[in-house]
């Protein structure tokens, strides 16, 4: 079968295909029908209907745009598994949204009075995949995350060399809009309020003809080139309105530039903080705020339309900004735990870079002490508890806890893994024989945690056993093991340790010696029992948490699995129906 076949094969069914067949699978890739890569495929699709495609028809209409079609239908982009990744992120997303806690900026009353309990996630790939979640479409001020683009402008105006003689690149372990400044009287980076103010007199002063509000639009064309137009850019003169009347603190700020620094080639103060309030009063959504997250995440080339919006060189400035003071005083802990470049701002926007993979943007306008999102956050924090998504994670030597790499197709990965133990534990290794043994005991545990012995659960051992041993032991012999080994736990009693306390002590002492792969085939294994009868029972829902806590895999990576199983569950159901 040459290529074309196999593309062919991937949409039809007994030789023919149709546009909506095709169309859903490029949606299952995460391509949206507007992604201008694929326009001509899908003008195409729009003008044949419902008629029927053979396999002349298809290498005809997709011929123009091939390569880009082949990488969507054959799972080539850069999130393969993209179904599965939608629907981890949504039960992320269900369990940040029961978090109340937080409150709203209440400085302004267009803040104060939002809604507190919008809560939206919209995703971006590098590859122009693209998801969204609950209030993905709300206009909001994007307040302090316009700080680090403002940045961007000016390093692309002006250059890095004269930017940086008016603003540093320090964390300032300081509240955002406090005073100090270094000891040469540069504001600590542009992502304080006294940096951001300094940086909107660095783009002011080169527009000595221009008003704020104009340059302000300047700027916002940057915004909409950063999101692919995939919106309207807006301007709140509301917002400024009100930034404007409290801009007390941001005043002495100014001011306090002024007498000890030096404004940027003089320009008027209050352009200067005109512009810096009027780029805090410029709207957009959560799902316009994901592709410039993308774009960033890219090197500065928008996804969605290919476009070269900034440079390389400024988005790695930009990025190393957002990283050290991006989270307010609290951009070292976030770093510490999320380990990702990220602005918030105080409307409940918070934009994040996972570099040479995707964007995301949240919006949620309850706050934390910090001024950073509760909610957002929260998701930031399951997100890289779950994914291989912090900086560092590369370092690991492959003790992650099991986080899932969405690169890399699950499916693919694990049928490798396996593969390669079988074919170990047939030579004798050591390591390998180690982990087999380890995972039969798993096995035989979960098989006895409800007390009985189910043929559903005998036959699910023989298979996985026939993965990783190369044969299929007796599921017999395997009922009596189990049974020894529930006729010892029951004549324990109350004194010392059960089989099963102690299997959990021995991969206490093991795991260090595990690498992810072994442990994930482990508690794989154990999973797939407990799963064999259709349902996860509680007892064996207690017993693959602590084998979990035991191997130090993350209770999230097992949550997860758990909510792969019952999707498919569920599937089965209604396929059955």
């Amino acid at each position: 079968m040459d290529q074309m076949q196999a593309l062919f094969a991937s949409v039809s069914n007994d030789g023919t295909t149709d546009a909506a067949r095709v169309h859903a699978r490029l949606s299952e890739s995460g391509i949206s029908s507007d992604d201008f890569r694929l326009q001509t495929t899908i003008n195409r699709l729009a003008e044949l209907g419902d008629r029927s495609i053979d396999l002349e028809t298809f290498g005809a209409l997709v011929g123009p745009e091939l390569m880009m079609v082949k990488r969507a239908l054959m799972r080539q982009l850069i999130i393969p598994d993209w179904v599965d990744f939608c629907c981890d992120i949504q039960t992320i997303y269900n369990n940040i949204a029961g978090d109340h806690s937080g409150a709203n900026a209440d400085y302004i009353p267009i803040l104060r009075d939002a809604d507190p309990e919008k809560w939206g996630v919209a995703i971006c790939t590098v590859d122009g995949q693209r998801m969204a979640i609950g209030d993905v479409e709300i206009y909001h001020s994007i307040q302090s995350v316009s700080k680090p683009l403002t940045y961007a402008y000016a390093l692309a105006r002006e250059g890095a060399e004269y930017t940086h003689q008016f603003v540093g690149a320090e964390p300032s372990g300081r509240p955002f809009n406090a005073l100090d400044l270094m000891p040469d009287m540069r504001p600590f980076n542009p992502c304080v309020n006294a940096g951001a103010i300094m940086t909107a007199g660095i783009v002011a002063s080169g527009w000595p003809d221009k008003s704020a509000r104009d340059i302000t639009q300047e700027i916002m064309n940057l915004w909409s080139d950063l999101c692919g137009g995939l919106g309207s850019v807006h301007f709140s003169e509301e917002t400024m309105l009100s930034e404007r009347e409290t801009a007390h603190n941001n005043f002495a700020i100014a001011y306090l530039l002024q007498g000890r620094k030096g404004l940027p080639r003089d320009v008027d103060l209050h352009k200067m903080l005109d512009l810096y309030l009027s780029c805090c009063s410029i709207e957009m959504t959560a799902k316009m705020l994901s592709v410039a997250a993308a774009t960033l995440a890219n090197g500065g080339v928008c996804p969605i339309t290919g476009k070269e919006v900034l440079s390389t060189d400024v988005v790695k400035k930009t990025l190393s900004v957002m990283q050290a003071a991006g989270m307010y005083d609290n951009a070292g802990v976030f770093t510490l735990e999320v380990g990702l470049p990220a602005k918030s701002g105080v409307a409940g926007a918070v934009m994040v870079v996972v570099p040479n993979l995707m964007g995301f943007a949240t919006f949620s306008p309850r706050l934390d002490p910090y001024g950073n999102s509760v909610r957002g956050v929260a998701f930031c924090r399951q997100l890289v508890d779950r994914f291989t998504f912090h900086v560092y994670d590369n370092l690991s030597g492959g003790h992650t806890g099991c986080k899932r790499d969405p690169r890399a197709s699950q499916h693919q990965r694990k049928q490798r893994d396996l593969s390669d133990l079988s074919w170990a534990v047939s030579h004798g290794d050591r390591y390998a024989t180690k982990v087999r043994d380890l995972m039969l005991a798993c096995m035989i545990d979960i098989t006895l945690a409800d007390g009985d012995i189910e043929a559903s659960e005998l036959a699910t051992m023989a298979d996985t056993c026939a993965e990783i041993m190369g044969e299929r032991p007796d599921p017999e012999d395997l009922r009596a093991t189990a049974a020894a080994r529930q006729h010892r736990s029951e004549a324990l009693g109350t004194q010392g340790k059960t089989p099963f306390e102690e299997l959990v002590a021995q991969l206490g002492e093991e795991r260090s010696q595990l690498d992810d792969n072994g442990r994930e085939i482990i508690l794989e294994a154990a999973f797939r029992v407990a799963c064999a009868d259709g349902m996860i029972e509680a007892e064996e829902d207690l017993k693959l948490r602590a084998l979990a806590e035991a191997l130090g895999i993350s209770t999230g990576v097992l949550e997860l699995e758990i909510g792969r199983f019952q999707r498919q569950v569920a599937s089965s159901r209604m396929a059955g129906s």
